[in-house]
């Protein structure tokens, strides 16, 4: 069966930056955004028992399916033991508080493959027939039948976020506690955990190493601040960096995730241009399997390597002013249902931060930029089939600041080149002290675990650059 890996899963390299399918009709896969997408052969129901060797693939928003590996004699129906257990509970981000959509939940005898320490092309996972699996549902709860015995390993994953434990398995039903299912907060594989690699501009403002610590990823003060120390990721000072980490392909290929929001590259002496050779090692860094985040201010850092996915507001002067506030709209179906799965007490935390209680609409504030247009990207698979792996829209809306105000305009996307995406979005994320997670940053969080769904191997090629 095939499973999606991911960075924040964000599944190999991610660099965030911000500030102050196939067939004969060309499909936006986005190579495989919603983790809806499962191909399993003859199977049961969502337990995931088949006949057959399964492929298991978290994310084809096309609506295609894998096809079914042969798994031998072993795996026709009556060889296969009957499941005379259930597993239930609930996946949790790190934070114990976060609930995680489309996680994958499954037993398993055989070794599980840990993830690579540093960027790589995250392929889909093949496990056996007789290994029984779920995918949690918008509220992170799942149910897995199981076959009662000690000494089998419980594995959850959400792209690179992956938890392995022994789990010993009553007959009738067993309730997994949250601390044996929820996603793991730190790097330690000798106790079965592991996290995507991190490295994140210490911006200000759109401070998104706050976001991570709430996340989990760190310990957060009274006002909702990362206590600095404690952060389980590399926290790089934006002022004497200037960007040279941009300049060293190695060093970022240590990362499976790398935020440069708005402010640090906005006060780099080199704002807003991008040399040649840094938009090449973007380029590259997301070829081999990076995921690459940019935001408003820094919209130069998405336009300049990757300049055929979008247009922007105003291209000669993009960093509108005044920032602006908009009622977004989420498009994104598996999104949606997140946000409207979440506890009332996450749905509103209170201090003036805006609320998802009008979904599908929410404000968005702190806008400092426009999407004129994405545009379809199409490259050829290896099968010779037409494949979009440009721009999937997540969240859309006005911008009162640019020359049509009334259009309405994507405002976080995230698009595909080589083994890797990028992301953007036009709203800064953290700029205002505050306790809990507020819709921007909910949204940056959903965003960055699903862009990790895996590849089928090979994944389509980059397109060419104009």
């Amino acid at each position: 069966m095939r499973i999606a890996t991911l960075p924040l899963t964000l599944t190999t390299g991610l660099l965030l930056l911000g500030c102050g399918g196939t067939g004969a009709t060309p499909t936006n896969t986005d190579t495989g955004i919603s983790s809806s997408g499962i191909s399993a052969g003859t199977s049961e129901s969502s337990s995931g028992s088949s006949d057959d060797g399964v492929l298991f693939d978290m994310g084809a928003d096309d609506g295609s399916t894998a096809s079914a590996d042969d798994g031998g004699d072993e795996c026709v129906p009556e060889n296969l033991p009957t499941p005379n257990a259930t597993l239930q509970g609930t996946v949790f981000a790190p934070n114990m508080q976060l609930p995680i959509s489309g996680a994958l939940v499954y037993l398993t005898d055989d070794p599980v493959e840990p993830v690579p320490d540093g960027v790589y092309c995250a392929a889909c996972v093949e496990l056996a027939c007789d290994e029984h699996f779920t995918l949690t549902g918008p509220d992170g709860s799942f149910s897995l039948p199981a076959v009662a015995g000690p000494g089998q390993q419980l594995v959850v994953q959400k792209g690179q976020f992956l938890r392995v434990i022994d789990f010993d398995v009553a007959q009738g039903s067993n309730v997994v506690p949250p601390a044996q299912s929820n996603l793991p907060g730190q790097w330690n594989p000798a106790a079965g955990m592991w996290i995507p690699r991190i490295a994140v501009y210490d911006a200000d403002p759109d401070r998104v190493f706050n976001v991570l610590a709430k996340f989990g990823l760190g310990q957060v003060s009274g006002n909702g601040e990362l206590v600095q120390g404690t952060e389980q990721f590399t926290l790089i000072n934006g002022a004497a960096d200037q960007g040279q980490t941009l300049d060293n392909l190695a060093t970022m290929n240590q990362y499976h995730i790398m935020f440069v929001p708005c402010a640090s590259t906005k006060y780099w002496a080199s704002a807003p241009t991008v040399s040649a050779s840094r938009a090449q090692n973007i380029r590259d860094y997301v070829e081999a399997g990076g995921k690459w985040y940019a935001t408003d201010h820094s919209n130069e850092y998405i336009k300049e390597p990757f300049p055929n996915y979008q247009d922007f507001h105003n291209p000669g002067m993009p960093d509108l002013q005044p920032a602006y506030s908009s009622i977004s709209i989420v498009v994104d179906t598996d999104l949606l249902a997140w946000l409207q799965a979440l506890p009332p007490a996450l749905k509103d935390i209170g201090g003036g931060n805006p609320t998802l209680n009008m979904l599908p609409a929410f404000q968005t504030n702190l806008n400092y930029s426009g999407i004129e247009a994405i545009h379809d990207v199409i490259v050829q698979d290896d099968m010779g089939q037409d494949v979009n792996v440009g721009h999937h829209s997540w969240v859309e809306g006005p911008c009162s600041s640019c020359s049509n105000p009334n259009q309405q305009r994507p405002m976080a996307i995230s698009g595909q080149y080589g083994c890797g995406r990028m992301m953007y979005s036009t709203f800064e994320t953290s700029s205002v002290a505050h306790q809990g997670l507020n819709p921007q940053e909910l949204v940056l969080l959903y965003m960055i675990l699903e862009i990790g769904v895996c590849f089928e191997d090979p994944p389509p090629p980059p397109p060419p650059i104009e």
